[in-house]
């Protein structure tokens, strides 16, 4: 978002798309340019008697947006944006402007604007408007009370690029508000909103769930209960079970099953349960059998240990009253030595393709942008988020939530080291601390060798120093683990190199504080197969090595440097 944003095709018109028994939704299509009049929706508005607007729009001036957007709460409108269509850029701001906002994940796109192809703008008069319109942006958003963290996302976007944004980031960001439900005025009513002309609207009345189709529910309802917490996992299954279950081959009580269930969540009060896609088989008569294979991952409450694998399950079910006849499986695959999730962000990973790159109008596309913030959902649930502030596009991976200091997630294994004697932070206090305000590297000029990563370097400068006194420790991902360190000073404006990091040092996570010049740095050498931590002292701008061990093999540099020399 900014002066101009986005490339689109012709100025905004407006279509109606009209809705069985309802008012019609309008349409918004094309470019928001300067020449734009939004009293144009007003009377639409006032001649059709719409209550819903909706877009098809990659956004375009972006004063133009706003005016739009004000115009939509003034009016008392409510905005609905379907994957099948667009907003995305400036867009976005005019759809911020309905009193209730929804969207379908991947539905809404920002990222940095640009100057017109066409101005003929010097640098300092660039900078100025750029400075002044960010000022309005931000005034703007928060009017429409939505987070203004969203202009810093979208900044980190490169303009030539574009970031859609998930169903919780929209709520996070306060993109998405409200509920649609019970007006009577939506495009839900409707198939979808058409990317040309209007159609027609298609009946509204859903005919009742199958036999099958409720199955299929109870199951995906049935792991996702159990990926909850225990009171409510045990609260769930207290019901869903017949008195007497045919479990695992043997008649068994109600009570027995619960009793076996309740032991297993006291015991691994962590769980994420989920069934991999187009694994499930459902046949119905008289009962429905349901077959399939879920991916798991559970994890203890104490000792870290974690359960990770694939099993086959089979439920009986009576259909009409929705409980558990029958409930056998087995195990297939078991994970060794790991600690993070790896099967469900593997299926989160491959329904992200599936939503980000279908047909926005296919059914299955619409199917995998669901299941993804489903995993996406339990993934969260049991401690793990993905992406972290400033991120974006392939830097943006799972990674554990309570992650403070740089690190690296995976495999688990191996032992602490017993005779090694940790370096302590207090003994190599700061040398100066800082002061007044942070000066930005000269990427123009001096400082043009880190030119490439100026928007991560700026991020991580503006939060604030964080190691030694006055600096910001900036990792940098160059590849699937792979990473290297920037090391900024706020005070002097001048950016360094960690003396460890790029593909020689693969893993690297560090761990560091702002009161002491003493870093940790860990790390996998490839060539011996073990994982090293290493101990450097920051003294007067130079890097000074204190002591160096090795913590196991491979499979420890997945740990943190406090686990690994407990």
């Amino acid at each position: 978002m900014g002066v101009y944003s986005g490339i689109a095709h012709a100025e905004i018109t407006i279509e109606r798309v009209p809705i069985d028994d309802a008012t019609p939704v309008l349409l918004l299509k094309g470019e928001f340019t300067s020449t734009d009049n939004p009293e144009q929706l007003v009377r639409e508005v006032a001649s059709s008697g719409a209550k819903v607007i909706t877009f098809n729009s990659d956004g375009g001036n972006v004063v133009s947006a706003m005016a739009y957007g004000r115009t939509i709460r003034k009016l008392g409108l409510s905005t609905l944006q379907l994957r099948s269509t667009q907003c995305a850029s400036a867009c976005t701001l005019a759809f911020v402007g309905g009193i209730i906002r929804q969207a379908e994940p991947g539905a809404i796109g920002v990222h940095q604007s640009s100057f017109s192809p066409d101005a003929a703008i010097d640098g300092p008069t660039a900078v100025a408007a750029v400075q002044a319109l960010t000022a309005q942006i931000i005034t703007y958003l928060v009017e429409m009370e939505v987070d203004p963290k969203l202009l810093q996302l979208s900044l980190s976007v490169p303009s030539d690029d574009m970031r859609y944004l998930t169903s919780n980031e929209m709520q996070t960001y306060k993109v998405t508000w409200g509920n649609l439900a019970n007006s009577k005025s939506t495009a839900s009513n409707a198939q979808t909103v058409p990317t040309t002309e209007p159609a027609e609207a298609l009946a509204t009345e859903a005919a009742p769930p199958t036999a099958e189709e409720k199955a299929r529910a109870f199951v995906a309802e049935y792991y996702g209960a159990w990926s909850r917490k225990n009171s409510d996992a045990l609260s769930f299954l207290e019901k869903a079970y017949a008195k007497t279950v045919d479990f695992f081959g043997k008649p068994t009580p109600n009570s027995s099953v619960l009793a076996e269930k309740r032991d297993f969540a006291n015991r691994w009060p962590i769980r994420a349960y989920s069934v991999k896609a187009g694994s499930m088989q459902v046949t119905c008569t008289e009962t429905c059998k349901a077959e399939g294979v879920v991916d798991w991952y559970a994890k203890r409450d104490v000792g870290d240990r974690v359960s990770s694998g694939s099993a086959e399950f089979s439920f009986v079910l009576d259909w009409s009253s929705g409980v558990v006849l029958s409930e056998s499986g087995k195990v297939i695959l078991t994970d060794k030595n790991v600690t993070r999730p790896v099967r469900l962000i593997a299926q989160w990973e491959e329904l992200n393709s599936s939503c980000r790159g279908g047909s926005g109008d296919l059914p299955e596309t619409h199917l995998a942008c669901e299941r993804r913030e489903s995993v996406g959902d339990k993934l969260q649930a049991v401690g793990w988020c993905y992406g972290r502030e400033g991120e974006y596009g392939y830097q943006m991976q799972w990674h554990a939530c309570e992650t403070t200091s740089y690190k690296v997630e995976g495999s688990a294994g191996g032992s602490s080291t017993s005779t090694f004697k940790r370096p302590v932070p207090s003994d190599y206090p700061v040398q100066a601390r800082f002061s007044g305000q942070t000066v930005m590297p000269d990427f123009k000029g001096r400082d043009r060798e880190y030119n490439s990563f100026r928007t991560r370097i700026r991020d991580g400068m503006r939060k604030g120093p964080d190691f030694a006194g006055r600096y910001t420790l900036i990792q940098i991902g160059c590849g699937s683990g792979c990473s290297f360190v920037v090391v900024a000073n706020n005070q002097t404006c001048r950016p360094s190199s960690f003396p460890r990091g790029g593909e020689e040092h693969m893993y690297l996570s560090l761990d560091f504080r702002r009161d002491s010049r003493l870093v940790a740095a860990q790390w996998l050498n490839y060539e011996t197969k073990t994982c090293v931590v290493e101990f450097f002292d920051f003294e007067r701008d130079h890097w000074k090595a204190v002591s160096k061990t090795s913590v196991g093999g491979e499979e420890a540099c997945y740990r943190t440097v406090t686990q690994n020399l407990r």
